[in-house]
């Protein structure tokens, strides 16, 4: 898509692609000139495209869903440091944050919901309240290093606590346990969340969802928005990638859109490798005399 550097474009592509899939480097330059040139041309034609989006208010028969969400523990932290709202949010002005789609995931998506879903339907879709079914096995371990790897690339680290010893039924250490350190890994809320800065909303979670609803002839979709009003609260809400360029997402006459996924003069398709996610988590400790 238009708006990625030449470099970054070449680089994203030459460790996605399958060995054989891949074109020479001068076609693959060729076609980001070409869309960068389409994309550049969009700035003139369409300013203005991503601002004022329209956000519908949530049918009332998911209300109750809704309000189940945010009891939800892990919705709460997750979402605790900026205003939220709730909303239909129409797909056309979505802005995205992300520069690629996995096409399998999107069909996936399509063939499980082949009909037209009803609210209660796409708000279990778009704000699930149970945690996905997705494996997260540990792979290795060693001294002070444990690897896990999924099928799902939203496996991450969540965090470490402090944990009571008494809390913990069935510890077994070589010892009398006075503290413990959690390292969490896991799946995070995954709902449908984008976050709004003056008149815009770009896409913080939940691409190929939106992909997958907007092909399905949705125009509007349920979403948790997290309203900022500084650049301060944006660092708190919004993705790396959002607060790194959040002049081309909020500032720029027209930004990268959902809609543009759809075009094939701005997203070229390659056949890319099975991938999963790998997180590997090492700790190590020291211990010291010290004078008091």
């Amino acid at each position: 898509m238009g708006p990625r550097q030449l470099s970054t474009h070449l680089k994203f592509i030459e460790e996605s692609a399958l060995a054989g899939a891949l074109p020479g480097p001068a076609e693959l330059a060729d076609f980001w000139r070409a869309a960068a040139a389409v994309y550049r041309q969009l700035e003139l034609s369409e300013p203005g495209a991503a601002d004022d989006p329209a956000i519908r208010p949530l049918p009332r028969a998911i209300e109750a869903h809704v309000t189940r969400l945010m009891e939800q523990p892990a919705f709460r932290n997750t979402f605790n440091t900026v205003p939220v709202a709730f909303g239909m949010v129409e797909l056309d002005k979505m802005i995205v944050s992300q520069y690629s789609i996995t096409r399998s995931v999107v069909e996936r998506l399509r063939a499980r919901h082949a009909l037209r879903p009803t609210p209660k339907q796409l708000a279990e879709i778009c704000l699930p309240i149970a945690p996905a079914d997705d494996d997260c096995r540990l792979a290795y371990r060693d001294e002070g290093e444990f690897v896990f790897v999924s099928a799902a690339h939203d496996m991450r680290f969540l965090a470490a606590t402090l944990v009571d010893p008494a809390d913990i039924k069935g510890l077994t250490v070589q010892g009398h346990a006075k503290a413990v350190i959690a390292l969490s890994l896991g799946f995070s809320t995954n709902v449908l969340n984008v976050v709004r800065f003056g008149n815009r909303v770009v896409l913080n979670n939940g691409h190929h969802r939106a992909h997958a609803l907007r092909a399905m002839g949705l125009t509007h979709v349920p979403c948790v928005i997290q309203v900022c009003a500084s650049h301060d609260e944006l660092r708190q809400a919004a993705s790396s990638e959002i607060c790194d360029n959040s002049d081309l997402y909020y500032e720029s006459p027209r930004p990268p859109l959902l809609r543009d996924f759809d075009r094939p003069d701005l997203a070229c398709a390659l056949t890319s490798a099975r991938l999963q996610r790998q997180v590997r988590v090492r700790f190590k400790f020291e211990s010291r005399q010290l004078a008091i």
